[in-house]
């Protein structure tokens, strides 16, 4: 895995750009209007859910009441490495169900 980039300033770690994050909901709405598990269709926000608990994993997270939840961990928080790997598993997935990238570029 490459090393993350910082901010040169602040030092903090850089996250995802514009074009990496339009890039992957293009992905995320291709795969939704193409692969129906079952016959049902699913939303690409509900498949944003299902990869993130399947490539990120899960984080507890205790409520007031003093229950626990699992909740899966957030896109937002991956720096571009991370972010690029994530995106790299889903266009994976999606390959291996035929559904292409390519189907996404301007022509």
């Amino acid at each position: 895995m490459e090393k993350a980039e910082r901010c040169p300033t602040c030092k903090r770690l850089k996250r995802r750009s514009n074009n990496a994050n339009a890039r992957f909901w293009l992905l995320l709405h291709l795969i939704a209007e193409n692969v129906k598990p079952e016959g049902k269709a699913y939303t690409a926000e509900q498949f944003h859910i299902y990869f993130k608990q399947k490539f990120l994993g899960m984080n507890e997270v205790a409520l007031p009441n003093g229950k626990t939840i699992m909740f899966p961990k957030s896109t937002a928080e991956l720096d571009t490495a991370e972010f690029a790997e994530h995106m790299a598993k889903v266009e994976q997935w999606a390959i291996e169900r035929n559904i292409f990238m390519d189907e996404l570029e301007p022509t």
